[in-house]
């Protein structure tokens, strides 16, 4: 196997390790009392049927509408929005919450060559695409270590490195969301809307499909490795 990330690091200008800690330290993260207060106003506008955003689904965003359905049924919610941009509300957030922007604003400081990162993707989640324990800036330097055309097990290592500072910044937070989304109830009444959208013949069996399986993906736990 050539890997030309492993090619890179053989030349000697720097040592992965170096090159994973100069990352991981660059990392900008919202305050914890300000993630904390955003978390339990994302947590209320859910419960209240107020607008909440989520990322397009499927080619095109084509199969958007599917998660749109199934919130109305597993939540009664029917102010859940496809974020126009897949990224304008997470990139309004973090700017307000770290007070950084990578445009300039002269009510932020300036920052430049980051990008905004969802640290445990699950961006069809309405718990999760605006969830502030889960939106960081990123040096764009890392890109080829988080992208999603990324492979390898350096990606792999440094993802594990990645989640788990995540994770320790914002472990009650990220908790909590765990504990919704595991709930048996919670769990349960998932399975029978996707049952009563397969069964009203509005979708075809492929879609459902790709709606499980999506589902199994977005609403799964947050579990890091040891």
């Amino acid at each position: 196997m050539r890997d030309s990330y492993e090619r890179f690091f053989a030349e000697g200008f720097i040592s992965k390790e170096q090159f994973f800690e100069f990352g991981l330290n660059e990392i900008i993260y919202s305050p914890y009392d300000k993630a904390e207060e955003e978390w339990r106003s994302l947590k209320n506008r859910v419960d209240s049927n107020e607008e909440v955003f989520i990322r397009g689904f499927g080619r095109d965003a084509s199969g958007t509408q599917l998660f749109l359905d199934l919130y109305k049924l597993l939540l009664g919610h029917s102010n859940v929005r496809k974020d126009p941009t897949n990224n304008a509300e997470p990139t309004r957030l973090i700017r307000r919450l770290t007070g950084y922007s990578k445009t300039e604003s002269s009510n932020h400081k300036m920052i430049r060559n980051y990008q905004i990162s969802h640290i445990f993707g699950r961006t069809k989640n309405v718990y999760a695409f605006t969830a502030p324990w889960n939106l960081v800036y990123i040096p764009k330097i890392l890109d080829p270590f988080t992208g999603h055309e990324a492979k390898g097990k350096m990606i792999t290592e440094f993802t594990v490195l990645f989640q788990r500072q995540g994770y320790e910044q914002f472990e009650g937070l990220i908790e909590e969301f765990n504990e919704i989304i595991s709930n048996p109830d919670f769990i349960n009444r998932i399975t029978e809307c996707i049952e009563i959208l397969e069964s009203d013949g509005k979708y075809q069996t492929d879609e459902i499909t790709k709606l499980r399986k999506s589902v199994n993906e977005e609403f799964s736990p947050i579990e890091i490795e040891a």
